[in-house]
């Protein structure tokens, strides 16, 4: 597959390179999820820039192994000091002497960069690493031209690496969060126009191996027919590697997921069906909302309802794996690829509906401040408690308390109707209901298809514009 986009990582990865200096080194942190491509986003940086650089993927194994496959990475590297064999000839003692080799060979003329991926399984086989490498960091390395990268799928694990109390807190310089492609790279890699990326997006969320295995058809439908006879395709396997990195089976997180994902958004709706108590599942939302994996939402308008709080799954991948695969993965293991079909057939027009949302107010968050819009800063929804009345889009000049909402809007994400005057005055009719709305607040509509000459709108928007949108 060939490489498209990342230029915002590599040039933020350019910059932390350039900040290298003989007697400053830089240690940075890379996490994200599993199938995300941060392995592929590095070794692409590394091949275009060239110079001298060590990547090294972690193993998984035993200490001795890890540091034997280690020393080889290093003898078909670029850099030129290669190990030392010890006695017996096991490479290196332990990591200190390792880390003692990288330290002689950045010493060298000009700066070195060292990666290493999957770095919490390093960690993980040597509980003392952490130590070792804050010594050798404190000692030596930072006094050299090195650019250190630590690379981890476990988000968890990444984050507390740079916690307090832990032997590199304060060590590592920056943090960074490798996401998957956005939907105009999407675009881009499989040659499709707008509406199809979106539609395409809503099922890959940009993760790199299964927009891959997209390429290989030439539609959606063709796609999702290879995929649902597979088991171990990218569609159908990255949900389950990913759940079972960040969650084992028997967490209360993975069932309050799962049960989102199933189209709960209501607290006491997911309280009763994940079956957990309150206070379960209050700590459990807040840790599925740190880790980025679910997000919670408030009806945004001139006055915010804490208490009408939803929750959804933010990752569109995930979103969609866990409504219309995770639980039939059985089906396609014995064969019966065809009832899986048939489901995401007859829910996809409403799935979509909803799915597209989000993707959609990130779009208008990106064109903002435009003067089509206000003096809206904000984008949002609105709802009220009973769910009688939903707004799709709604924006403001703050995030609360605004004096007035500066416009609202209406989705309509179908395959072939347009949108027209009856979608215009179905929006009239509801936008009056929020709060903050005034005569002077704009309408806005979002349509898949177009729009008919005769809808009377202050914006319209095209799947084009929103694509554009992330190119600003």
């Amino acid at each position: 597959m060939r490489f498209v986009g990342r230029g915002e990582y590599f040039r933020w990865l350019d910059s932390e390179l350039e900040k290298v200096a003989e007697d400053r080194g830089r240690l940075v942190a890379i996490r994200g999820r599993r199938q995300v491509g941060k392995s592929r986003l590095l070794t692409e940086w590394l091949r275009r820039r060239g110079g001298r650089y060590l990547y090294y993927q972690a193993l998984n194994k035993p200490v001795d192994q890890e540091l034997e496959s280690f020393a080889r990475a290093v003898a078909r590297s670029s850099l030129q000091v290669l190990p030392p064999l010890a006695a017996g000839g096991t490479v290196w003692p332990g990591w200190e002497a390792a880390l003692e080799a990288l330290a002689a060979e950045a010493a060298g003329s000009g700066p070195i960069v060292v990666v290493l991926d999957e770095f919490p399984y390093l960690v993980e086989r040597d509980s003392s690493l952490e130590a070792t490498l804050q010594a050798a960091w404190d000692h030596t390395l930072q006094r050299r031209a090195i650019l250190l990268i630590v690379v981890g799928s476990d988000l968890s694990m990444m984050e507390a690496i740079a916690g307090y109390g832990r032997p590199l807190y304060q060590r590592i310089d920056v943090q960074r969060r490798v996401t998957p492609l956005s939907p105009p790279e999407t675009a881009d890699l499989l040659g499709q126009e707008p509406h199809e990326a979106l539609d395409t997006y809503l099922v890959t969320g940009g993760f790199p191996k299964i927009v891959a295995a997209r390429a290989d058809h030439a539609s959606d439908r063709a796609f999702l027919a290879a995929a649902c006879s597979d088991e171990a395709h990218p569609l159908v396997f990255t949900g389950r590697q990913i759940l079972d990195a960040e969650f084992p089976p028997h967490l209360a997180a993975r069932s309050v997921l799962e049960t989102i994902g199933c189209g709960e958004s209501a607290w006491t709706r997911i309280r009763d069906r994940a079956a957990v108590d309150q206070s379960t599942l209050s700590k459990t939302l807040d840790q599925l909302r740190e880790t980025g994996l679910v997000a919670a939402e408030e009806p945004l308008g001139a006055r915010t309802f804490a208490r009408r709080t939803r929750y959804r799954v933010a990752d569109p991948y995930l979103r969609f794996w866990l409504r219309f695969l995770a639980d039939q993965v059985p089906d396609i293991a014995r064969g019966r690829g065809d009832l899986v079909r048939e489901r995401i057939r007859e829910g996809w027009q409403d799935y979509a509906g909803v799915a597209v949302e989000p993707l959609v107010r990130e779009a208008i968050e990106r064109l903002l401040p435009d003067e089509r819009f206000g003096a809206a800063r904000y984008v949002g929804s609105w709802w009220t408690r009973d769910g009688s009345v939903q707004v799709d889009l709604t924006g403001t000049a703050r995030p609360e308390r605004s004096p007035q909402v500066e416009f609202a809007g209406s989705i309509k994400w179908r395959a072939r109707r347009k949108f027209g005057p009856s979608d215009v005055k179905d929006l009239d009719a509801l936008a009056v209901q929020v709060p903050g709305w005034a005569p002077s607040s704009r309408r806005i509509g979002v349509s898949r298809t177009g729009f008919t000459a005769t809808a009377d709108l202050d914006v319209r928007l095209t799947p084009d514009d929103l694509l554009e949108a992330w190119e600003r």
